[in-house]
């Protein structure tokens, strides 16, 4: 039989074997699923994934296939996305200034009238279709709102940018520019 020290020791050594193993499991599970994700994006440089989605308040629904010869500027955003709410505004203005821009915004919003309500709030103008059940949002590899890509003209991921800051906007505009110009 043992004695109280040395059971204590040997239930001590254990507990701390256990913590080790078990932590060493996370993260390599954590690992695992990051390179999972990580996986999942496309590439730059790489055809962007193919969609068509309905529109977000009308009928009509937008692919990006018919948008092919276009530079195309693709974000997905969400209602209770605060920096969506910064953003989608600029987003108009880029348009405005760069009228060859195709702006496709996605909806992520499962509730189709939140959406709704927030695109009629924050930026009415944009061209916006609804992905609800995500799947064009998975293909594409998003993690966070707002993620935006820029496509060129032959259907190309040229760009990928996920969030935002008030300083996002000069570097988007150049790689527009940049785009619209080849």
């Amino acid at each position: 039989m043992m004695s109280p020290s040395t059971l204590r020791r040997t239930i001590g050594v254990t507990a701390t074997w256990s913590c080790v193993v078990l932590s060493l499991t996370l993260v390599v599970l954590t690992g695992a699923g990051w390179a999972a994700k990580e996986g999942r994006r496309p590439s730059v440089g790489k055809p962007a994934p193919a969609f068509s989605l309905p529109g977000l308040d009308s009928n009509d629904s937008v692919s990006i296939a018919a948008l092919r010869g276009k530079v195309v500027f693709v974000d997905f955003w969400a209602s209770w996305c605060l920096p969506c709410r910064q953003l989608m505004p600029r987003i108009a203005e880029l348009k405005a200034r760069h009228p060859d821009l195709e702006v496709v915004a996605i909806s992520v919003d499962a509730n189709r009238d939140k959406a709704i309500t927030f695109l009629r709030a924050v930026e009415p103008s944009l061209r916006a279709v609804r992905d609800g059940d995500h799947k064009v949002a998975d293909a594409y590899g998003v993690e966070r709102m707002p993620s935006s890509f820029l496509i060129d003209r032959e259907g190309k991921l040229r760009f990928r940018h996920d969030g935002y800051s008030s300083d996002d906007m000069k570097m988007i505009e150049q790689r527009v520019r940049l785009l619209l110009e080849e």
